[in-house]
């Protein structure tokens, strides 16, 4: 079958399916060195392990005091039980949306920022101590007394605006000896993949110097330790994120990730051993962002924070998407008007090896027709040898300058913008929330009316109609007519749950090419 545009929907759903699923589920984001692979039963794992068993013991019974502070875009509710914070609110993001979102209110288990620490060896059960919580300003102050003399506390600040903050660790030692402090870790998670939503894209990314590495949830027991003397390590979901640095002290020596078998994963943060000396005290500053992956506000931040960002194989185009998408959101205040304009920009763009593919399909059409005549006497005459009648159809193909390929090199070219556009599409934080006209109040979701599923399949099918060449044979024939409804119903029930601005995309860019193979269609 020589039909070139079935040939690119093919590949590019086969890629597409296959990258995301890739992307987003199975694949192994980076070749840890042998000191970073799976933990075994080391002593390592051990400690790990002993860590891990102080916060499933019992709290001992006390009342709970909420401590809750905000500015102008963050709300943080903490509890003195184990001096953690329960939710994380980003207030009313997005365009339209007045709704708050909870960074951590799907998780099963409330650990997050949970301290963990051992003095001289013995590992302190702070989780299950009496832990004072008070409010001083835009800080919550913990204070604890693990043992005597010796003060614990954990101060989390917010800045005054932003997703900004800090969490302060400071350690006093009151007696006349001195105590080795080390295992003192902070801990952030579970994040929980769900397979209701597949694009739950739940990951923790570390950046290592100039390298980024994405461990993604599985479905069995990994443990993943990183050295962190410059970087960052951060939990990404969809949207938002939660990234914690200590820039200037380097207070972080290492990460630890655990993946564990029900698909979550969990994150511990493991400070420099230190010293305290005789009355004398320790201090640990850890900055943190909790908030949404804006692209450009994470790049103005520094400390190369936006690389948490995922535009996938094809980076650089899906940023200069972004930026475009932006730009054009900039002069309309309408992220719809901007998909629109993005994609007519797209077409403009790819018009050329577009109009080759295009004509180069048109004129083989037309050389089909001709053709068909004389192949079915081909058919007739070397029916029991299929060798000949390969040999000497590809010398009709010759005679008639016809070559099947010869309208994919142009279409191949369009699949790098394709894949970077959904992947931009489909990860932007900026259409959360995003209102186009009064039926899409959310372009980061599926359609509610299955229009635009519907609209694109439709557009697919008129498109593919158009751009269909004469079969060559019976068999050609019916596997035309199979692809020219089977590929419009399937790619339709597939976008039932894409989101709305990938669709709204797609439609426009359907129309548009229907509209381009129009105008061949009446010069060749």
């Amino acid at each position: 079958m020589n039909n070139k545009f079935v040939i690119f929907i093919i590949v590019s759903v086969l890629i597409l399916i296959g990258f995301n699923y890739y992307s987003v589920k199975n694949r192994p984001a980076v070749k840890y060195p042998e000191k970073q692979e799976e933990l075994k039963e080391t002593e390592k794992q051990r400690e790990t392990t002993t860590l891990k068993k102080q916060r499933k013991k019992p709290a001992i019974s006390r009342k709970s005091e909420i401590v809750v502070i905000e500015n102008t875009n963050l709300k943080i509710e903490a509890t003195s039980d184990g001096a953690k914070i329960n939710h994380v609110i980003i207030k009313e993001y997005g365009e339209k949306e007045k709704s708050e979102i909870d960074l951590i209110a799907e998780h099963e288990r409330q650990e997050n920022l949970i301290l963990q620490a051992s003095l001289d060896g013995e590992i302190l059960d702070l989780e299950n101590i009496a832990w004072e919580a008070r409010k001083e300003g835009n800080k919550i102050v913990f204070k604890a007394e693990p043992r005597e003399e010796v003060i614990i506390k954990k101060e989390i600040k917010i800045d005054e605006d932003g997703y900004q903050g800090k969490i302060g660790i400071i350690i006093e030692n009151n007696t006349e000896n001195e105590i080795q402090i080390d295992k003192c870790a902070l801990h952030w998670g579970p994040l929980k993949h769900s397979k209701a939503n597949r694009f739950n894209i739940k990951q923790a990314v570390i950046l290592q110097g100039k390298e980024i590495k994405r461990i993604k949830t599985k479905k069995k027991h990994l443990s993943h330790r990183i050295n962190l003397s410059d970087g960052w390590a951060g939990m990404r979901e969809q949207y938002f994120c939660a990234i914690f640095y200590s820039p200037e002290k380097q207070d972080i020596k290492y990460v630890e990730i655990i993946n564990s078998e029900d698909q979550s994963l969990d994150m511990d943060l493991y400070m420099e051993n230190k010293i305290v000396q005789p009355n004398g005290r320790i201090a640990y500053e850890i900055r943190f962002y909790f908030g949404p992956q804006e692209y450009q506000a994470l790049k103005k931040l520094g400390y190369d924070l936006h690389k948490i960002v995922n535009f996938g194989w094809f980076h650089v185009i899906g940023v200069a998407m972004l930026y475009i998408l932006n730009m054009f959101y900039n002069l309309t205040g309408n992220y719809g008007v901007a998909i629109i304009l993005l994609t007519i920009l797209i077409r403009v763009i790819l018009w050329w090896p577009t109009q080759k593919s295009y004509t180069s399909m048109k004129k083989m059409q037309g050389a089909m027709g001709k053709m068909q005549p004389r192949i079915k006497t081909l058919k007739e005459l070397y029916k029991n040898n299929p060798a000949k009648l390969n040999e000497e159809t590809m010398k009709l193909y010759k005679e008639y300058q016809i070559n099947p390929m010869g309208g994919c090199l142009p279409m191949l070219l369009q699949m790098p913008v394709f894949f970077a556009l959904y992947k931009t599409l489909t990860s932007a934080v900026e259409l959360k929330g995003a209102e186009f006209v009064w039926m899409w109040k959310d372009l980061s979701t599926k359609d509610p009316a299955y229009i635009l599923p519907l609209a694109m399949g439709a557009s697919m099918f008129i498109q593919q109609k158009m751009s269909t060449p004469p079969a060559a044979t019976p068999e050609s024939a019916t596997q035309q007519k199979m692809m020219l409804y089977l590929m419009p119903v399937m790619l339709t029930f597939f976008s039932f749950m894409w989101p709305s601005g990938l669709l709204l995309y797609w439609v426009v860019s359907n129309v548009l090419s229907i509209g381009q193979q129009v105008l061949i269609n009446r010069k060749v």
